[in-house]
């Protein structure tokens, strides 16, 4: 054999050991498979929408004040010596009895209606012709609109004359009291613009 061929032939003989050590360029080499934790799904990272939260427009003592202003104290010219406490249009004489009274513009109307030109007429806040009382009690319940006081009248315990709910809203900045009904009743049968309302507005038990 010639040096040229022993040389060739040895050439061969290195480029096999090579392939056989590093592979074939044809067969690609074996990858390792990611074993990573899979991204969360949406289900997964969505948070619970929160429940709409009810914010009440006044608080007990605003709705109780409210409740005040239309059964005040007694001043000795709105009431006889014994009794305590009375109705707001009792200090208002004149045309406009429910001025000093915090009132909306159509409960207003609509009670000067159930009065006007009837002799005698019973308050329409108090359910009597001369509403005075010696005690009072105020409870309250407040909502996003404004709220309910509850208002027990009366000459001690025992005597409960009126119990009457003040239905309160707010208008503009102001705290009014925009509907007046027997506690414990449908508000829709006897509350100040139902037909006849004044007749039976003594909500006494």
């Amino acid at each position: 054999m010639s040096r040229r061929g022993r040389v060739l032939g040895g050439a061969s003989v290195i480029v096999a050991a090579l392939l056989v050590a590093c592979g074939s360029p044809e067969t690609p080499s074996a990858r390792p498979t990611a074993t990573g934790t899979a991204p969360p799904t949406l289900a997964q990272t969505a948070t619970p929408t929160p429940a709409p939260v009810t914010t009440a427009a006044a608080t007990v003592n605003e709705l109780k004040v409210v409740a005040s202003m239309v059964y005040p104290a007694c001043t000795p010219a709105t009431c006889t010596s014994a009794s305590m406490f009375t109705t707001c249009d009792s200090s208002s004489p004149g045309p406009d009895v429910f001025t000093s009274c915090p009132l909306t513009t159509r409960l207003a109307a609509q009670l000067k209606s159930d009065v006007d030109g009837v002799r005698g007429a019973a308050d329409p806040l108090g359910g009597g012709q001369d509403p005075e009382w010696t005690t009072k009690s105020v409870t309250a319940t407040p909502s996003a609109t404004g709220g309910v006081a509850h208002v027990t009248l009366g000459f001690g315990p025992g005597q409960i004359m009126a119990t009457i709910d003040l239905v309160v809203v707010v208008q503009g900045s102001q705290l009014l009291v925009d509907d007046i009904y027997c506690t414990g009743t449908d508000p829709g049968g006897t509350d100040a613009y139902a037909a006849g309302w004044l007749t039976r507005a003594v909500c006494g038990s």
